[in-house]
């Protein structure tokens, strides 16, 4: 290449590595992230939802309480700290003692009762300026909270009580924090809110029953956005905004850029490839996730293109149908997936069992449901499944191994049931046990074909 191209070439490369480096740092500021979230419709209307619970806390003195739920990367924190970021702002005045505070508590954190009663009358002292003693006990802690809570109740003011991972609390087997708490709040000289935070939606039914009978069963859910939001927001996070500094960018790079990013989302190819990756993926932080990664992709592309001379276009380090599908399909490997790529082949079969059984319509079954599908499996094709018969026996083992990686969870809560009768339900989705059956090295063909097989009837 003559030395005037080369130099070319290395100059729009050197742009499109500055154009990849300011869609790094804007995605990696939280401001950047929060504005993308602050306008998907789902985390709108829970925002709305969880406001008009604490709001009518705080100007009617009703006490409330709340479970935000959601899965990982859903953004409940995000939304209740904008809430929370609201209502402060709002009812709080500056240089005047707060009318609403914040007490926020995490099962990480504090799982010691002792320790979480402590840190609830530090908050609590260090909003409304009160003398703190860190030696006082659980039950001075306690006494103090029920009655700091009345003083408070005198005065108008409200508490805020944030329970993160709430699940961690509901696995102990005594309690006693969340039912000192919630006692607390069911005196009519309270006026307070608690607002539990967590992953699963059994949480309320995990808690003893003293503790959840004060606990309501409200519920803010974050669902999954729909594909359509998460193409959106992946276009929005990939793509330089219309704020952004033009003057870094010359000659219309970044417009260019913009366009070759559109280009190929639009693509039916790569479409086919986000269809499925929000089908497994679906919460906002994953599109996060996979924006950060693609840009790397793109970084180390344009780094492997500044030696090479057979382009002086910079075309090299633009985003590709490879990355994409790079990208997605390293992050559609599940925890789930990870396990069940290792397992024996007796176990895949009772997956793929239970996987039928849900395709013909059934939300739970038991062992002997499941054992009766893979019979009619057997015999459906017993000339090439002779190495793949295994016994009662051998399939409640394998049953029962299942249950203990928590493939799939038990909806029969009598405990005088034996497990073998109870009701289960499949916690694995569908797509990652196609993914899986598709992936496994050792899965026999003629167990594919009874996964994928369309001819499923109802009885």
């Amino acid at each position: 290449m003559a030395p005037g191209l080369r130099k070319k070439a290395q100059q729009q490369v050197e742009k499109r590595k500055a154009i990849l480096r300011f869609l790094r740092r804007q995605l990696l500021n939280e401001g950047r992230g929060e504005s993308c979230r602050a306008t998907e419709s789902r985390s709108v209307e829970a925002a709305a939802a969880l406001e008009r619970l604490i709001r009518a806390t705080i100007e009617h003195g009703t006490n409330n309480s709340v479970l935000l739920v959601g899965a990982p990367g859903s953004g409940k924190k995000e939304v209740l700290q904008q809430v929370l970021d609201r209502l402060l702002e709002e009812f709080n005045e500056g240089g005047k003692s707060a009318t609403v505070g914040v007490v926020r508590l995490s099962g990480l954190l504090h799982s010691d009762e002792c320790g979480a009663m402590r840190e609830i009358a530090r908050q609590v002292c260090a909003t409304w300026g009160l003398s703190f003693l860190k030696s006082a006990s659980f039950s001075t802690n306690l006494r103090f909270l029920r009655e700091i809570l009345s003083e408070l109740d005198k005065g108008d003011k409200t508490v805020i009580f944030v329970l993160d991972c709430l699940d961690l609390y509901t696995s102990k087997q005594k309690q006693g924090l969340l039912y000192n708490l919630l006692d607390a709040l069911q005196g009519s000289q309270t006026q307070a809110a608690v607002v539990g935070v967590s992953n699963r939606h059994d949480c309320v039914e995990l808690m003893e029953k003293r503790a959840r009978s004060r606990f309501s069963y409200r519920k803010v859910v974050m669902a999954a956005p729909p594909a359509e939001e998460g193409m959106r927001v992946l276009k929005d996070l990939l793509c330089v905004p219309e704020g952004a500094p033009r003057g870094l960018f010359e000659g219309g790079e970044a417009d260019r850029f913009n366009e070759e990013v559109a280009a190929m989302l639009a693509s039916a190819e790569a479409r086919a490839v986000l269809d499925r990756f929000f089908k497994c993926n679906a919460t906002i932080h994953a599109v996060e996730q996979l924006v950060l990664g693609l840009i790397c992709s793109m970084d180390s592309a344009a780094r492997g293109s500044e030696g090479e001379t057979d382009s002086g276009d910079g075309s090299g380090s633009g985003l590709t149908l490879s990355m994409l599908k790079a990208c997605c399909g390293s992050m559609s490997v599940t925890t789930f997936m990870k396990q069940a790529l290792q397992m024996p082949i007796l176990d895949l079969i009772l997956l793929v069992a239970m996987q039928r059984l849900e395709m013909k319509g059934k939300k739970s079954y038991n062992f002997h449901h499941i054992y009766e599908e893979y019979q009619q499996m057997l015999a459906m094709n017993a000339t090439r499944l002779a190495n793949l018969s295994f016994g009662q026996e051998a399939a409640l083992e394998s049953y029962s191994r299942l249950l203990d990686q928590k493939f799939l969870m038990l909806t029969d809560t009598r405990r005088y049931v034996q497990q073998e009768f109870r009701l289960a339900s499949l916690l694995m989705m569908g797509i990652d046990l196609e993914e899986t059956i598709s992936r496994h090295p050792n899965c026999p063909e003629v167990l594919r074909q009874w996964l994928f097989r369309k001819n499923v009837h109802t009885r």
